[in-house]
């Protein structure tokens, strides 16, 4: 997403939403919204962006991601949890969340 302001506002388009549409429903006010689609403000606050990625249905990670509010190693070490679990492949860490599902499965019962 190299341009976030532009996805913002082709989710918004492509939705059928006008900018006074979306103040509405989401409170994110109309100049605040065009100067984020415009590209005017460089960090809009996360609150916002939140509330507007929870709107158009979009991934809320990537959009901050895009903004720099987050980055790859701020997610890679809230996803690995577990010493070393960067180092398991895409199976071993399969198998892994299929025996932890099973334990919570047997703690809930």
């Amino acid at each position: 997403m190299n341009n976030p302001g532009q996805y913002l506002k082709s989710i918004r388009k492509k939705r059928g939403y006008g900018v006074k549409t979306v103040y509405k429903k989401t409170g994110v006010g109309d100049s605040t919204i065009r100067r984020i689609e415009e590209g005017k403000t460089k960090f809009p606050p996360a609150a916002q962006l939140k509330t507007l990625a929870n709107f158009y249905n979009i991934n809320l990670i990537e959009l901050y991601k895009a903004y720099g509010y987050l980055n790859e190693t701020d997610i890679n070490f809230q996803n690995n949890c577990f010493e070393n679990a960067e180092f398991l492949d895409e199976e071993s860490r399969s198998s892994i969340q299929g025996l932890i599902n099973l334990l919570a499965e047997k703690r809930t019962l």
